[in-house]
């Protein structure tokens, strides 16, 4: 485990970060038997796959179709775009992203982009819906894009992620293109939701 999934254990809010191979006591070394686990706290436990996606720097959606092998799809549940005094027009958006169908939910998002960042044809593109950010701002996965992250928490599993699970990781950065700051995006997803991907 490297030392920045150290440092998102608290975080997360007393889930644990273990992964298959590190399930063992400080004092006894044995591993522990799968089937006396608390079953509770192993589905508590981010995933490989979730926590290479914590550790994310660029496209979510790219990182998305890597683990899927299929495109991305976009579903927009709300959108506006208000004007902000000292920011300029901003494009307020709640989507959920899915693999192959739309019952295959990965992730919900919202999203706040300023559209004084962005060259005229990216604007059209994200009020007209037609692309996801990410892949917007970086068709060719080419490093353009920079997440910081602002705070990263265990959180309830919201209705519209569609899971049996009943907690999430939430992921709030901000986002910046070429090196300029263009938005901040809050994730959700969980173990669940992300194997869809698969």
């Amino acid at each position: 485990m490297n030392s920045d999934l150290l440092a998102l254990q608290p975080a997360l809010s007393g889930a644990e970060l273990v992964s298959s191979d590190s399930r063992s006591s400080p004092v006894d070394p044995s591993p522990v038997d799968p089937s006396l686990a608390d079953p509770s706290l192993v589905e508590a436990a981010p995933s490989k796959r979730l926590a290479e996606y914590l550790a994310l720097q660029g496209s979510t959606t790219f990182f998305l179709q890597a683990v899927s092998g299929h495109p991305v799809e976009v579903e927009v549940l709300h959108q506006s775009v208000e004007t902000h005094p000292s920011r300029g027009d901003i494009l307020r958006r709640h989507a959920r992203l899915y693999v192959r169908h739309a019952r295959n939910i990965v992730l919900v998002a919202k999203s706040e982009i300023a559209l004084s960042r962005l060259d005229p044809g990216q604007r059209r593109k994200l009020i007209e819906r037609s692309e996801g950010i990410g892949k917007l701002l970086d068709p060719g996965n080419l490093g353009l894009l920079e997440k910081n992250d602002i705070e990263v928490s265990r959180v309830p599993a919201p209705h519209s992620l569609q899971t049996a699970s009943d907690w999430a990781v939430s992921r709030y950065f901000s986002l910046k293109f070429n090196g300029e700051c263009c938005g901040e995006i809050r994730e959700i997803l969980n173990n669940e939701s992300l194997e869809r991907a698969r």
